[in-house]
């Protein structure tokens, strides 16, 4: 990131599926009439962030960082702050074998790494397992845990039968039918656990469910500790386990990275849902210490110490009346359908759960305005239906070189959503929605990383005059295989940060899954241990 920003990039201009830059003209219309042209730049206005826009963004995400580090409860900001217990960094020449569990909506994932040093080499064994409907919901969580016992116990049969010397993951749907228990082991391996749950996390090893989603529904379970949890009922499966930390999905990303890329610092994902973790220094978190006050445990903190920290920004911009995003009416519409209104605007400005549902709300706005010229009248229509416009349909269209037919997004229009014939015009003013949708989620996410960049700097943390500089680490499908995305938040980052800065700074897309980097967590908890690092 070396090439020089001169001013905020507000997105009067836009770039290409693969992110070059173009001009004002790729927004106007080869095809169409002077009322669709009118129509493609009202939207390109609503959608175009300003520098003023930024600006504001920027100076309110780092005044929302300092309220959330802060312990001043009548003073709720948008983002939440989360201490992740994790101190220190991996150097990547740890040694060991670790496990990781990892449950994410139905499925759960259980994976063994063995770091081999050497630079960050490791070796992944992984297997995924999918829970049964009859026990998403009950009187009791242990039926639930009991199982996820079992998917452990048969992952270890698996596991200590086959070979994990490969660097490369090996991924497998497995069940836990009709198979023997593992065989003796006297080795106890650490392992840290990510659970797609509400957790007040106190603690490396401790924390409270404070509610349930996708579906779970278990009245015993809130209020109870995790790891008490389910480290009982691992012991009564006689599992050679022990659960040394609770693991969060962005802080798992950073050290993901960080065991191969020791100088990371930031660690992001990026995919349905959204969030960030950072290091930050212990004596800047004032409702931590408070905390170690109140426990008893103060005179054990090392301020200077820098501690992995959950900033949970897929909440940023949800306060009435602050308007640190610039919302336009499709967003509000967005906001006041969903079944989460008032809450996590950042997340439905620029993650795939919601993108494509932006565009389909400005689709159907055209429709009725007769800007399209389709029909979606007809009972298969699927236009019509709420989220039916998946994210990844944006992808397709925007990707769409073929200007003389536009195929591919007549495809997406016609035969995935159903609507009636389309025409040349119609398709390109999809293709340019799409653009418009995806450069400002884009611009968005950027304008929030540059926001944790400037915070970090500003307090001597990740950067100074002796360092090379850090990495950024980013997961998630959406970052990933959005084509135009990655060149476009990185082009905002630039133009949001100072030269000396940028040029000591990368962004790279995590290689692993982020459930590699519980593991790291397990091991960076061992370690901790090791170094007489008493956080608790």
């Amino acid at each position: 990131m070396s090439t020089k920003p001169s001013t905020y990039p507000e997105n009067n201009t836009d770039t290409d599926h693969r992110g070059r830059r173009r001009s004002d003209s790729a927004m106007h219309l080869t095809h169409g009439s002077p009322q669709q042209q009118a129509a493609i730049d009202e939207i390109r206005q609503i959608l175009q962030v300003s520098n003023e826009q930024l600006h504001t963004l920027v100076h309110g995400f780092e005044k929302e960082m300092e309220t959330g580090l802060a312990n001043v409860e009548a003073q709720a900001g948008d983002l939440k702050m989360i201490p992740s217990y994790v101190t220190g960094y991996p150097t990547g020449n740890e040694k060991g074998t670790y496990l990781a569990l990892e449950i994410s909506g139905v499925d759960i994932y259980v994976c063994q790494v063995k770091l081999k040093g050497e630079g960050g080499k490791l070796a992944i064994n992984q297997y995924q397992y999918e829970i049964p409907d009859d026990l998403s919901a009950g009187n009791d969580i242990s039926i639930l845990i009991d199982y996820v016992a079992d998917c452990v116990s048969d992952f270890q049969r698996r596991v200590s039968g086959s070979s994990s010397t490969t660097n490369t993951s090996s991924s497998n749907t497995a069940s836990t039918h009709h198979q023997q228990p593992p065989p003796p082991d006297q080795t106890v391996y650490s392992m840290a656990i990510s659970l797609g749950f509400a957790v007040r996390q106190t603690g490396l090893d401790r924390g409270t469910f404070i509610a349930l989603e996708h579906g779970f529904e278990f009245p015993n379970v809130i209020g109870r500790d995790v790891v008490d949890l389910f480290q009982t009922r691992f012991q009564a499966k006689g599992l050679n386990v022990r659960i040394v930390a609770i693991a969060n999905d962005s802080v798992c990303t950073l050290l993901a990275h960080a065991y191969q890329h020791p100088a990371t610092r930031i660690g992001i994902v990026h995919n349905i849902g959204t969030n960030c973790a950072y290091y930050e220094k212990v004596g800047n978190i004032n409702k931590f210490l408070a905390q170690q006050q109140e426990e008893g445990g103060g005179d054990h903190v090392q301020l200077n110490t820098d501690m992995i920290i959950s900033t949970e920004w897929c909440n940023f911009g949800s306060r009435r009346g602050i308007g640190h995003l610039p919302m336009n009416r499709y967003d509000h519409l967005v906001d006041s359908e969903s079944n989460n209104q008032g809450i996590h605007i950042f997340e439905k400005m620029t993650t795939g759960m919601y993108l494509g549902e932006i565009v389909r709300q400005i689709l159907v706005d055209l429709v009725d305005r007769q800007i399209l010229s389709f029909q979606t009248d007809d009972d298969e229509c699927l236009l019509r239906t709420p989220y039916h416009f998946d994210t990844s349909y944006m992808y397709v269209c925007e990707a769409d070189d073929d200007w003389e037919n536009l195929e591919d997004t007549r495809v997406v229009l016609e035969e995935m959503c159903k609507v009636g014939e389309t025409t040349q015009a119609d398709r390109e003013i999809v293709k340019k929605m799409c653009e418009l949708v995806g450069q400002r989620a884009a611009m968005l996410l950027g304008a929030n990383i540059a926001s944790v960049v400037k915070h970090m700097v500003e307090r001597g943390i990740g950067l100074n005059r002796n360092s090379d500089g850090f990495a950024i680490a980013i997961s998630g499908e959406v970052y990933k295989d959005y084509p135009s995305f990655h060149p476009r938040v990185c082009e905002t980052l630039k133009a949001l940060i100072p030269e000396d800065v940028s040029t000591k700074i990368s962004v790279g897309i995590v290689k692993f899954s982020r459930i590699v980097g519980a593991a790291i967590v397990a091991m960076m908890a061992e370690k901790m241990d090791q170094q007489d690092v008493e956080m608790l």
